[in-house]
């Protein structure tokens, strides 16, 4: 099943609880004849503990969503709700090389200390690195010490902004199975924003299509994940298709 503008996933009810509420979104950047559009009119019903991945091509208003549900930007119109406990991981980690990874990690969390801290490295199986200088860690590390930081601040929604896109293959398929080992740990509601199909059938339990600032398709992600499966192969190439791209040619 397919809807655009989506208001509420299939199943559920008004008094169902989101971790996400959005109605009439809308987002416009500069003034006059030099205004932009990046996001109209847009409806988005999260619920609680469920995972999402947004896809769409470059410009079509995915990371501006992000960054309003994380309240990283206000100057939008419409109605928008959200979990207050948020936490958000970046493609680039982010983290201050002035500070150890431990106390990168509890950053800005009031009364976190070092056993905080490490339970979250722990989780994510870098405690060893604690005391370690962020410019010390590998790609994969820092990105772990990045979900890390999310983790302790025990959110009730995590927003993931293309967090594997700067890491490599066998690096990046280790960090996808480890956030949906933590999801499944904790069950935040999710929203991974990616490029690559592929991602968000391994991960979510619903996918989202934007196209010109709107959600054009909303599905759930069903049966076998595993590649090359009936299943996973059809939903594969359907997604392929709403994001222009030829079965075979791979993920947008």
């Amino acid at each position: 099943m397919t809807t655009p503008t989506t208001s509420r996933p299939t199943g559920t009810t008004p008094t169902e609880a989101l971790a996400v509420d959005v109605r009439a979104l809308g987002r416009t950047f500069g003034t006059g004849d030099a205004a932009t559009t990046v996001i109209s009119d847009l409806d988005l019903a999260v619920p609680a503990g469920q995972f999402v991945a947004l896809l769409g091509a470059s410009g079509c208003g995915k990371s501006t969503l992000l960054r309003v549900l994380a309240g990283l930007d206000a100057g939008v119109t419409g109605d928008v709700t959200v979990a207050r406990n948020r936490a958000v991981a970046f493609q680039a980690p982010r983290l201050l090389p002035w500070k150890k990874v431990w106390r990168n990690v509890v950053l800005g969390v009031p009364g976190a200390t070092r056993e905080t801290a490490l339970a979250a490295l722990r989780e994510v199986r870098l405690e060893h690195r604690a005391d370690a200088w962020p410019t010390t860690l590998s790609g994969g590390e820092a990105q772990r010490a990045s979900l890390a930081r999310a983790l302790v601040r025990q959110p009730d929604l995590l927003l993931l902004d293309e967090p594997f896109g700067a890491l490599d293959a066998l690096t990046r398929l280790t960090a996808q199975e480890l956030v949906r080992e933590l999801w499944h740990a904790h069950r935040p509601a999710v929203v991974l924003v990616t490029h690559d199909v592929d991602e968000a059938l391994l991960l979510a339990d619903r996918v989202l299509v934007m196209a010109h600032g709107r959600i054009e398709h909303d599905v759930a992600v069903t049966g076998d994940r595993e590649h090359g499966s009936a299943g996973y192969v059809e939903q594969r190439r359907r997604l392929l298709g709403w994001l222009g791209v030829h079965d075979g040619e791979g993920a947008a």
